[in-house]
């Protein structure tokens, strides 16, 4: 080759990324498993974009960039194919603001106007601290609230100056888990949030603002909070109250989060209930119990998120996973002091958290697309806004210690959906059924079929598998550790 034509090429390939389609695959056996459900297969869930799907209850987090823990450039073209059309971003004051008075929004922009070019809808975070003022607190998770009269009058600044920047985006969320850090008690996140909230409104009336953003569903602190809410009358600030959530068992957490609800709702009725952050990790790297197991593998991770998006959807909330990318934090010594760390990184000046569904390295690079992805494709095509949580009279009958079943119509064609699974214990590596018997009343269906979540694989049920009596529909199907759907045919 002419070495001229050599040179133009390396010039011209950097360029041809931006008009790459992302590296995806929409084949039926794009996330493969062991299971079989003994049931005949007869089609694929096809995925949808996020402009396709539109507006729903879930979401999908690209934290911690302000943070410098992964690279938004790098893994964007991923976002709209996975069918989530909202997007936690955390706006970063520390960032914004490295010099006194001075506010650069450009890296900020770039990611927003990404978003709403690609009819995405931006969450816009206001955390976290700056300790260019004293009393600022830090830009990272649990570096404390700012406090102190200067401190609190340049928070002040930066949130209207923030607000003002992006008048055009509504969703807006407060100060990420600030019950992580003792001294921040549940009067100053109240005053915190309630200050925040107030420069917010003022610049964008029509804002909807989530507040609390605690890391657990923690009662006496949120009744608390709430005491302050109500005296200021400032309740009618927020559109959401929002807690995180990381059991190692995804379920074992609704009898308490049930309970936080009913108090948030003694004090607000129509409130919004946001999980807000949550998902599981494709790999141990021992930095919390819902990373620490053995069984953490990219299999339990597509098992473990899909029982807390259904789950969360089943109870009527809105629900958010951590992450999109598996984020490179810069401060290793803070999660490998459990194991040596030459085990789970390849350098010593990066910790890869393996949370996201998209694959990265320590200079933030795409390896590859987990099959979490495409797990999470399958539910926000399935679970879109036509479809809603609904009162119907199901049963799950098996040998598991905790069952898990959730009912769902679609609006205007008033079909049914059961979603169920074994909920006994954290997921596992195999995907070995066992008979189980889901009972329907009250409801018709004309041409059921079976699907598996996880790969989202759509299986006939046998005519000799669907026994109708006394108003009852018997569905013999199998069972196991993630979530089996029945649903009319026509749905998928």
């Amino acid at each position: 080759m002419d070495r001229r034509v050599f040179l133009s090429l390396l010039t011209f390939l950097p360029s041809l990324r931006a008009f790459a389609e992302p590296m995806l695959d929409y084949t039926h056996d794009r996330v493969q498993t062991t299971l079989d459900p003994g049931f005949t297969r007869i089609g694929t869930v096809k995925p949808r974009s996020a402009r396709e799907v539109g507006p729903s209850n879930l979401a999908i987090g690209c934290e911690m960039l302000p943070r410098d823990y992964g690279d938004f450039e790098q893994f964007k073209e991923y976002i709209p194919p996975l069918g989530l059309a909202r997007i936690r971003l955390h706006a970063g004051w520390a960032k914004i603001e490295k010099e006194r008075g001075v506010y650069d929004f450009e890296w900020l922009d770039r990611q927003v106007n990404y978003l709403l070019e690609n009819g995405l809808e931006p969450l816009l975070e206001t955390s976290y601290g700056n300790s260019i003022y004293p009393g600022g607190g830090g830009p990272s998770l649990s570096d404390g609230l700012p406090h102190g009269e200067d401190a609190l009058a340049a928070w002040d600044r930066y949130v209207d100056e923030l607000s003002q920047h992006y008048a055009h985006i509504k969703n807006w969320s407060c100060w990420n888990e600030p019950n992580n850090k003792k001294e921040n008690t549940p009067e100053m996140v109240a005053e915190n949030n309630i200050r925040t909230a107030r420069i917010i409104r003022k610049n964008i009336p029509d804002a909807k603002i989530a507040g609390l953003v605690i890391s657990w569903a923690n009662i006496p602190f949120t009744q608390k909070y709430l005491e302050v809410l109500k005296t200021q009358d400032a309740l009618g600030l927020f559109e959401w109250m929002i807690y995180h959530d990381y059991r190692v068992n995804p379920d074992e957490c609704y009898p308490t989060v049930e309970k936080w609800v009913e108090l948030v709702h003694s004090y607000a009725p129509e409130m919004r209930i946001w999980n807000g952050e949550s998902g599981a990790t494709s790999d141990p790297h021992y930095s919390h119990p819902i990373s620490s197991g053995k069984w953490n593998t990219e299999l339990t991770q597509c098992k473990w998120n899909a029982r807390r998006l259904i789950g969360d959807l089943g109870h009527g909330w809105e629900s958010l996973l951590f992450t999109f990318y598996d984020p490179a934090y810069d401060h290793p010594e803070r999660y490998t002091h459990k194991v040596d760390p030459l085990w789970i990184r390849t350098r010593n000046d990066r910790f890869m958290k393996r949370m996201g569904l998209i694959k990265c390295n320590e200079d933030f690079k795409v390896l590859k697309v987990k099959p979490a992805y495409y797990s999470t494709q399958n539910i926000a095509t399935i679970f879109d806004s036509r479809l809603e949580a609904a009162p119907i009279d199901a049963e799950l009958r098996c040998d598991a210690r905790l069952r898990a079943i959730y009912t769902f119509r679609q609006k205007e064609t008033n079909f049914p959906l059961i979603a169920y699974w074994d909920a006994s214990s954290n997921p596992e590596n195999s995907n070995a059924t066992r008979p189980a018997e889901v009972v329907v009343k009250g409801v018709t269906f004309q041409e059921p079929v079976w699907v598996d979540v996880i790969s989202g694989a759509i299986y006939e049920i046998p005519a000799d598998a669907v026994v109708a009596s006394d108003g009852a529909v018997t569905f013999k199907v199998p069972v196991y550790d993630a979530p089996g759907i029945i649903g009319e045919k026509k749905m998928f």
